[in-house]
């Protein structure tokens, strides 16, 4: 074993995590021969996402070998690489060793079919960029494809077979664990320096048995080295992943990660121009730190080596907004508040809490539930000092903080407030209404039924789905500060992925009640709006009516099936109730 691992130690989970809590951002890098197709084959598009064309085309492993013989990725400059994530204010690169075609984009020992051997390329870019991260101070991760592996006689595949040269009768998938993938994680881990994370993907129908020997390999060999969360279905890794470009509704104290896309796919696809605003991006990033989670952000390099423009630009921006903001983000607590809210998010660091404002609006601003006494309020951006009032509304209310904002916002995307507390951030979870809403989540809904256990339940993602009964309801708990008209809406999710089309089923019939009054209604498809956390869903909108409120106090929300259609089989995705005052 290299000098570099001789003195090994053992090593916490919080221990090897200390650095991912503080790190909150990373560059995910997916390049390999499929960004030679650039999304095409034989002259015609395929849809689906890029780095998976060979399943979408159902290409064969000996003609997608032929590919290689022509990917030469002579444009491919580590140092540029790094430094695009760095001036992002990423603090670390996930790249793909080896993705679901099997190729890897290393010098490996234990199997030809690699960049060095089976290219004219003939050379490690692993090692250029392990160099690189290590000058410029960014953690290097790989990415590894532990199960899935389309070109290896015993690789297993997730989505149905199409190559059909190597029977799945006769595959013995510890003949492939043993030969190519555990040898290869020991190459990845003993080439290249301290690896930060090894990011496995797919874990399909992998027993428990090999996934914790995938896990201890790492572990054994790198101690300060994280597993990722997709090693096993049932998350051995160090930390708790969710889906691709999927956020959950509501805070998780635990260390999380999510990985998303800029446009519609993983690796270079030249007709997917489907770009998300440099807006859309920092949102995202400030919605995961302030949940606890940590933003893994997607490049898809070409085949030459080259980093898309329209990526590097949005990187830059991000950059910039973190460099005036990024005291409001890296090391910062999140998960301070149960519930989102919709101007915004909160974060926290000592004794200094954070307020990002998406939608500035001049002139006063009111923040609830926050049980300290605030010294100060700034902008973080400028300095600027706030105007603030604070004071207590009633025994049956929280604090109420009000700042007053100027009226033209100091950032173009994201602002941030800075309050300077009488200790660390307590806030007070009730849910209460803000600049005349209340917002209602899912994560914050308590599940019940008239016949016992509810049958609905809340996906990883917070989500409330799988409603087939009528004697599951909903409850949620607030407090409003003034009476008045209230428009009632109810948000439900669709389902929509890269390579589908968005499905959503109507016509469930619903009762809502709170404070003695009812209202009926039918879930339509009154209006779309796409999130700010997860880009491959819409929500849709239903107007269920007004609700009177007729003084000041503590509520309880009832929300009822009273029919449920199914022509679809989807069922409603629930995601929110919201109060808009009229």
């Amino acid at each position: 074993m290299p000098e570099l691992f001789s003195n090994r130690r053992i090593c916490t989970n919080e221990e090897r995590l200390q650095w991912f809590r503080e790190a909150k951002f990373g560059m995910f890098i997916h390049w390999g021969v499929y960004a030679q197709l650039a999304g095409s084959w034989k002259g015609k598009e395929i849809p689906g996402i890029g780095e998976q064309i060979m399943r979408y085309a159902s290409i064969p492993a000996s003609e997608y070998r032929e590919i290689c013989k022509d990917f030469n990725p002579v444009r491919f400059n580590a140092d540029e690489w790094v430094s695009i994530a760095k001036d992002a204010g990423m603090k670390y690169i996930v790249i793909t060793a080896k993705h679901h075609d099997g190729f890897a984009m290393y010098h490996s020992h234990c199997s030809p079919y690699n960049i060095v051997d089976a290219t004219p390329y003939a050379h490690d870019p692993m090692k250029d960029l392990a160099e690189a991260c290590q000058k410029q101070g960014i953690k290097l991760c790989f990415y590894y494809s532990h199960y899935q592996d389309w070109d290896d006689p015993d690789g297993a595949f997730c989505w149905g077979q199409w190559d059909k040269t190597y029977p799945e009768e006769d595959k013995v998938f510890e003949r492939y664990m043993n030969r190519k993938a555990i040898p290869q994680i020991m190459e990845l881990l003993t080439q290249y320096g301290p690896i930060g994370i090894i990011w496995y993907d797919t874990p399909g129908k992998l027993s428990r048995y090999n996934a914790q020997r995938f896990n201890d390999l790492v572990h054994a060999i790198q101690p300060e080295c994280i597993v990722g969360p997709r090693v096993s279905g049932d998350e051995l890794g160090d930390y708790i992943g969710y889906g691709d470009n999927q956020v959950p509704s509501g805070a998780n104290s635990l260390p999380w990660e999510t990985c998303a896309t800029m446009n519609d796919t993983w690796g270079f696809k030249k007709q997917d121009t489907n770009w998300k605003s440099p807006a859309s991006l920092i949102r995202l990033l400030v919605s995961i730190v302030s949940k606890g989670g940590n933003y893994l952000l997607n490049v898809g390099p070409t085949a030459e080596g080259i980093i898309p423009p329209e990526s590097v630009e949005r990187l830059h921006i991000i950059g910039d907004w973190l460099r005036r903001n990024g005291e409001a983000v890296y090391g910062c607590r999140g998960a301070l508040i149960p519930y989102e809210t919709q101007w915004g998010a909160v974060t926290g660091k000592g004794e200094t809490l954070y307020l990002h404002l998406f939608d500035w609006k001049g002139g006063p601003f009111t923040f609830t539930g926050l049980k300290n006494r605030v010294k100060s309020a700034r902008l973080l951006a400028s300095g600027e000092e706030l105007p603030f009032t604070q004071a207590e509304t009633g025994t049956h209310l929280t604090d109420r903080l009000t700042l007053t904002l100027p009226e033209t916002a100091p950032d173009p995307y994201v602002s941030v407030v800075a309050l300077e507390l009488d200790g660390e951030a307590e806030i007070d979870p009730t849910i209460t209404d803000t600049d005349g809403k209340v917002f209602l989540t899912s994560v914050s809904a308590h599940i019940c039924s008239s016949s016992g256990e509810p049958e609905c339940r809340r996906s990883k993602n917070g989500v409330i789905e799988g409603w087939s009964r009528t004697e599951d309801f909903l409850t949620w708990q607030f407090t409003v500060s003034q009476p008045g008209e209230y428009e009632v809406v109810l948000r439900t999710f669709t389902e929509k992925y890269p390579e589908k089309d968005t499905s959503w089923e109507g016509g469930h019939k619903f009762r809502l009640s709170c404070g003695g009054k009812e209202l009926s209604f039918t879930v339509t498809d009154d209006r779309r709006i796409q999130p700010r956390d997860l880009f491959l869903w819409q929500e849709v909108e239903t107007s269920c009516g007004t609700l009177s409120i007729e003084k000041a106090g503590s509520y309880t929300l009832t929300l009822t099936p009273e029919k449920l259609e199914y022509q679809k089989g989807l069922g409603p995705k629930l995601k929110s109730v919201i109060l808009n005052a009229k």
